[in-house]
């Protein structure tokens, strides 16, 4: 019942001032952050079932945010409400919600109101999705033994100098990275 009442809150609070672009993005800050704790509930370990209705509640959230307001940058809302934008749209379960604020995301990457990395992460989830091959590798897979893996990925004698204009990790550390991180969460 509160979550429900803070986003008609929030509803309100972007009709009405959505308009006059107020300066004051504390409550929005906190609606973000929370969107930010609710994208990784139920992700670690995986469960569908609980996750998948936070991930359909936080894209209506973002998207509202966004048509209102546009993409505000960690200097008007803080990293973290900065960081929900992005993961709220990359959990996003339809194909149509990524490509629609995939050119958002972008423009804001080109104007340091989003990370570079975050737009490669999304054109890449948009691409596989689309039965294409991902243009930086940031979508990976795990093997049976546990490590990770890139595949479908163009070109990718090149990936290392497309991730770096992204300002990504080089491919190899990032998949030592994922590695890590994977058998760190087993041996726990």
């Amino acid at each position: 019942m509160i979550t429900k009442l803070k986003y008609l809150l929030l509803v309100f609070i972007l009709s009405f001032f959505g308009c006059k672009k107020t300066e004051n993005y504390s409550e929005v800050r906190k609606t973000l952050e929370q969107v930010l704790v609710d994208d990784q509930k139920f992700r670690q370990p995986m469960d569908f079932i609980k996750q998948a209705p936070l991930d359909r509640k936080n894209i209506k959230i973002v998207t509202k945010i966004i048509d209102s307001l546009g993409w505000l940058g960690e200097d008007k809302i803080g990293h973290d409400a900065n960081l929900a934008l992005f993961v709220a749209l990359q959990h996003a379960d339809k194909l149509e919600t990524m490509e629609k604020y995939l050119p958002v995301l972008k423009e804001a990457a080109n104007k340091n109101n989003a990370e570079k990395g975050q737009a490669a992460y999304l054109i890449d989830r948009v691409e596989l999705l689309n039965n294409r091959k991902q243009i930086y590798g940031t979508q990976y897979s795990i093997r049976e033994n546990g490590t990770a893996f890139i595949e479908n990925l163009i070109d990718s004698a090149n990936v290392n100098s497309r991730r770096k204009s992204m300002d990504l990790y080089p491919i190899e550390k990032y998949i030592e990275m994922i590695d890590s991180s994977n058998n760190a969460t087993r041996s726990r």
